[in-house]
């Protein structure tokens, strides 16, 4: 189209050329061959006027022609500019966003690194605790404590006063063992502990927590622990931690005072069994005396396994002291597996086991956060994982001490079911101890005959009814049959 259109353009100029030169030529051939003649003239002016004629419309052609061209080109030259403001105007935008974004990834690489600080102390925190905690739980000495604690005075424990009241012959408190100064609320804490048989503690200047626990037997204080703590934070968080150390320790005191007592009594039977004995060679009339000393030590053996289980049984009560709503419920759960191992024909040597275990189960909500754990109202999916971690938080507390290793698997594994669901580690059936699954189905009936935070109670037949929908499922069938068996000779109902 374009070529058609300059081809005719190209003919057109020709023709104006042609009409141009056509008079011109006429007046040449005039001057030279004198010819003179009217048509001549008027075919002259006639030429002319078709060659102005044509030229103006040739003139107004072209040039329409460009000034159309011209204002095709402004107006994509505007269009041009439009685009290329808009494209600032955005690259403007852009710019002003990625500075704000900039400013935001800055406070955030901020805050992950204050986070990341706060989680390597506390990881730093929780260290030293189970270095502390593994140490003294061993020892039998309360002076050997104090001084293991005192070792923790520069950590991230910073441990600045520890003292330790206890009965005397007098029955008046009398200092056992101390490290650091004497701190200025410390007759007041400890009165207050006496008075409320309770924990009281105090917070000095966000950085110093305060901490007087009474050493509890039968319901009567027979004695006190005070530490002064310097912490970084006094936040609940942190504040319930400590708490929770001290309560440790002083579970830990309790025990070495009950030993250094016990063992007090055995040197003193063993010297009276040595006085029999002798006595026993020189005169036959002393045998009755000997035989009363050997049943006093007889009795002694007898307060040391008590003993033994007290210990068991305050580690229990240290979880009662975080959930609350929960008294009494290892005890209420060790009565139930007791009576389907009885059902199950189990030996004595795995009923003492089981007895230990049913204790110890639940420790590991030692490590959860109290408001989780009497949360009133359903959990959201963040609080089920912290509750779900219990069973390894309380393997992890027992795994260095001097349990055996089925005690250990039987507090790991309670939370299992025999369809694989359970949790930590989706066990299933044959993979899942015998007296886990025990401890399961005692520790799922007690709980829901039980009142808790978030609802009430069952009754009794409505408990039963949902064992018996979850066996073969969450529970095992044979244990969960033993129990309705219980259930209906009125073995467990009164729980």
């Amino acid at each position: 189209m374009k070529l058609q259109k300059n081809l005719w353009m190209r003919i057109f100029e020709f023709f104006l050329f042609f009409l141009i030169c056509f008079p011109l030529a006429v007046q040449v051939a005039e001057i030279f061959i004198h010819i003179q003649k009217p048509v001549i003239e008027y075919l002259k002016i006639v030429t002319l006027f078709l060659a102005v004629v044509f030229f103006t419309v040739f003139y107004i052609l072209r040039y329409g022609s460009i000034l159309k061209r011209y204002r095709v080109f402004e107006k994509k030259q505007k269009v041009i500019i439009k685009k290329l403001k808009e494209e600032k105007d955005s690259i403007e935008k852009n710019y002003i966003d990625s500075i704000r974004l900039n400013k935001e990834m800055t406070n955030i690489v901020k805050r992950l690194i204050e986070t990341e600080r706060d989680l390597r102390e506390k990881n730093e925190w929780f260290k030293n605790f189970f270095e502390l905690s593994t140490k003294i739980i061993s020892l039998s000495n309360v002076e050997n404590i104090v001084e293991v604690i005192g070792e923790y005075s520069h950590g991230s424990l910073r441990f600045s006063r520890i003292s330790i009241y206890h009965d005397g012959d007098d029955k008046k408190f009398k200092i056992l063992g101390q490290f650091g100064q004497k701190d200025i609320h410390e007759h007041l804490l400890l009165s207050r502990a006496k008075e409320d048989i309770n924990i009281a503690f105090k917070i000095i200047n966000n950085n110093l927590v305060k901490v007087a626990i009474p050493i509890v037997s039968e319901e009567r204080c027979e004695g006190i622990c005070f530490y002064g703590i310097e912490c970084k934070s006094t936040s609940s968080e942190d504040v319930e931690y400590y708490i929770s150390l001290c309560n440790f320790i002083t579970i830990a005191i309790k025990n070495a005072i009950y030993y250094s007592n016990l063992k007090k009594q055995k040197s003193e039977i063993e010297d009276l069994y040595e006085k029999s004995t002798y006595m026993n060679e020189r005169l036959k009339d002393t045998i009755e005396e000997l035989n009363k000393s050997k049943a006093e030590l007889e009795k002694k053996n007898q307060e040391i396994e008590k003993f033994f289980y007290e210990t068991i049984l305050c580690l229990s009560k240290a979880i009662e002291y975080k959930d609350v709503h929960t008294k009494g419920h290892c005890e209420r759960v060790q009565s139930i597996a007791l009576k389907i191992a009885d059902e199950l024909s189990l030996s004595e040597e795995e009923k003492n086991i089981l007895k230990v275990a049913c204790l110890l189960h639940d420790i590991g909500k030692i490590g959860v956060k109290e408001d989780i754990l009497n949360k009133k109202g359903s959990l959201d999916e963040h609080e089920y994982k912290e509750i779900q971690k219990h069973p390894l938080i309380g393997y992890n507390i027992l795994k260095d001490l001097e349990f055996t290793d089925r005690i250990k698997k039987v507090v790991l594994q309670h939370h299992e079911r025999v369809d694989g669901r359970g949790y930590p580690f989706g066990l299933k059936d044959e993979e899942i101890d015998l007296l886990a699954k025990i401890v399961a189905v005692a520790d799922a009936y007690d709980a829901m005959t039980s009142d808790r935070p978030y609802r009430k109670a069952f009754d009794k037949q409505a408990a039963l009814n949902e064992m018996k929908r979850c066996a073969g499922s969450q529970f095992d069938t044979t244990i969960v049959e033993k129990l309705l068996n219980l259930a209906q000779k009125g073995l467990v109902m009164f729980l």
